[in-house]
């Protein structure tokens, strides 16, 4: 591979690293609109981000969730389900309010790189 086209991939992904670092805790509280299982939502923003080297841990994702907790904005219940402990998490009334404020944010972002876009083409 010519060193230009290796630059290139190398540049693309520490972009898609940072990108998936940068949303991560938005993506999980999108998902929170919903009560989820940790694991499932491990699963879930794996498969909804880009793919990163290295791969998202599994802990990444819990460590999110108990500091989403400690800042109250997700609740979370054990259940016993198959004799194991699962624990299912869900937004908090305060997770909800700081959501809708991050996704009007991000559909402000999305507007901005259209219009960039736009400027860009002419």
């Amino acid at each position: 591979m010519p060193r230009d086209e290796h630059e290139e991939e190398v540049l693309l992904k520490k972009w898609r690293a940072q990108l998936s670092r940068g949303i991560l805790e938005f993506l999980v509280l999108i998902l929170l609109q919903k009560e989820r299982h940790g694991w499932d939502i491990l699963q879930l923003v794996r498969s909804l981000l880009p793919p990163t080297e290295p791969p998202l841990a599994d802990g990444t994702i819990y460590n999110i969730l108990t500091r989403l907790k400690e800042r109250e904005l997700v609740s979370s219940r054990s259940k016993i389900i198959e004799g194991r402990m699962r624990r299912y998490f869900k937004l908090s009334k305060k997770g909800k309010v700081l959501l809708t404020e991050m996704i009007k944010d991000w559909k402000s972002v999305i507007i901005s790189i259209s219009e960039a876009e736009e400027i860009s083409e002419i």
